[in-house]
């Protein structure tokens, strides 16, 4: 690029404009003498950049700071509340969405179980149905939105579902979800794993921040897990790096609906859970309760002492921390941090998990790597969802979009 053509002198300011708002945003507040001596631009560079963003409303002044001599410097500040992001979970049999600003706090949320599996128009209309819903609860102009991250619990080759999302979503085959809600939604919109983003509302918002190498094991429907090495979320070759709950951890094991034997999602998946329940059950001529069984009652009826649903989540502890074991021997993560509907079972789940753990995995190993249970509850992949999309609209190559006044 001729960095003195127009297009290339663009590419700078919007590459010391990214430099300078993430400087303030990691600085918390910072003067913009500090700005010019952080970064090596120049005072009217800076003074210039500063004014952009203060227009832009991303950034607020917000007093003065202690002078060595003179007028003492006007602070600035990164302002959380200027936009706002939207954030879609796309499980197997619900959806959830978050409206979050820019500090991660989530604002307004809306939650339904609805079989997103088999039902692309009818999930596209519902997502739609529930973003109006949320915007309207939280207040917020449409017009703050900086953009829309969507998760779906399958593999992801570029923003297209691959073969493999076969498995989870059947009928989804040759559907264009994006194009499905850009019809409707003037918004930038990106799509990634469920799993993955998970790890990356984990890095930014929960148990991780003071990690580089980690990894987030959802624990539903599907198994699946996002691995965030050296900082940034690790795709692999394909994009389909984290896919644990397709490890082999017993070759003459049961079943999987992805065609192999003895995976781990077929003995810790939702509804191998929920089979193993209902097959104690049976054996002892217990009643199956009424309704369908969801791994939640599980977990629940497990912490109030339930000897059924105990063995089970104790047995799936066993069988999941030896996947772990393989993945800590494997990668040598600091952190696992596990979620899913099963981790309210916290106690009896990773004691099982850290006995296994340490049966199988490299006593070195073990004692560089942390497993503990996310904190931020049901809504994490969908705050990873919307961290994406804020990711994205700070990248250097959108900010021009992004710094747009909000209307």
């Amino acid at each position: 690029m001729d960095r003195s053509s127009p297009s290339g002198l663009h590419h700078i300011r919007e590459t010391n404009l990214s430099r300078v708002l993430t400087l303030i945003h990691e600085a918390g507040s910072i003067s913009r003498v500090a700005i010019v001596r952080q970064t090596g631009l120049s005072a009217t560079t800076v003074s210039g950049l500063v004014n952009i963003l203060l227009e832009s409303g991303f950034v607020r002044e917000s007093g003065t700071g202690e002078s060595s001599g003179g007028r003492p410097p006007v602070l600035v500040e990164f302002n959380y509340a200027s936009r706002t992001l939207l954030g879609v979970d796309l499980g197997a049999t619900h959806l959830t969405v978050v409206l979050m600003n820019l500090a991660g706090s989530v604002l307004a949320r809306r939650f339904e179980r609805f079989d997103v599996a088999h039902d692309p128009v009818g999930t596209t209309g519902r997502v739609l149905a529930l973003i109006a819903e949320t915007t309207a609860e939280a207040g917020q102009p449409f017009g703050s939105i900086l953009g829309l991250g969507i998760t779906i619990p399958a593999p992801l080759e570029g923003e297209q579902l691959d073969r493999a999302s076969g498995l989870v979503l059947p009928a989804w085959e040759g559907y264009d979800l994006s194009a499905a809600l850009q019809a409707e939604l003037s918004l930038p919109l990106f799509i990634d794993n469920d799993a993955n983003a998970g790890a990356i509302a984990e890095k930014w918002w929960g148990q991780g921040q003071l990690y580089r190498n980690l990894a987030y094991v959802k624990l539903g429907v599907g198994v699946g897990s996002g691995l965030i090495l050296g900082d940034e979320i690790y795709r692999g070759s394909g994009g389909t790096a984290g896919e644990i709950g397709h490890t082999t951890i017993d070759v003459d094991g049961p079943p999987c609906r992805c065609g192999n034997r003895g995976c781990i999602e077929s003995y810790v998946g939702a509804q191998a859970l929920v089979a193993e329940v209902q097959r104690r059950r049976s054996e002892r001529d217990l009643p199956h309760g009424q309704g369908e069984l969801t791994v939640e009652e599980i977990a629940a009826a497990a912490q109030a002492g339930d000897p059924i649903c105990t063995q089970v989540v104790e047995r799936a502890g066993a069988y999941l921390g030896t996947a772990l074991a393989n993945l800590i021997n494997l990668l040598n993560p600091e952190l696992i941090v596990l979620g899913g509907d099963l981790v309210a079972a916290e106690r009896l789940l990773l004691g099982a998990v850290y006995a296994s753990v340490r049966q199988h995995a490299m006593p070195k190993a073990i004692a560089e790597s942390e497993i503990v249970v996310s904190r931020l509850g049901p809504d994490a992949v969908a705050i990873g969802a919307a961290t994406i999309a804020m990711q994205n609209a700070f990248r250097p190559a959108n900010l021009a979009r992004t710094l747009a006044p909000a209307v």
